[in-house]
């Protein structure tokens, strides 16, 4: 079974996880958090955080949140997200929380607030997840 620390210690052996800037807060019971700084290397052409690397920041999230519940791996079946508002200056909160779990599949919600608490983007997911034997 997987435990917080590993969880944590599993995203922080990740290059692009440095790269980008995350920064692990939680993974347990099925919530999982993390922040990002906003900064230059991770704008789009308007100067605003990439939808992509919001997108990335989602995927995590919700990965950590699955595998909060038990599983040692998880593989994103399906991702659907909503961009609100554009993601700017300072810290980014990202959550991810398990909605609903069966033996195998996990669906999980993430979010991305703003420094001033405004939701950037809302995302659901399904995830497969994986127990290695």
């Amino acid at each position: 079974m997987t435990t917080k620390l590993s969880i944590q210690q599993r995203f922080e052996a990740l290059d692009l996880w440095h790269k980008v800037g995350f920064q692990f807060v939680k993974a347990e019971n099925g919530y999982a958090e993390i922040h990002l700084p906003f900064k230059k290397e991770i704008e789009n052409t308007s100067g605003t955080l990439h939808g992509g690397i919001i997108m990335m920041a989602l995927d995590n999230v919700m990965g950590m949140a699955t595998m909060s519940v038990g599983f040692d791996n998880v593989l994103t079946i399906q991702m659907e997200t909503r961009f609100i508002r554009q993601g700017d200056e300072g810290v980014q909160k990202i959550t991810g929380q398990v909605i609903e779990k069966t033996r195998s599949t996990v669906i999980v919600e993430g979010r991305i607030h703003n420094p001033a608490g405004e939701l950037v983007a809302l995302c659901t997911a399904t995830f497969k997840g994986i127990i290695e034997k």
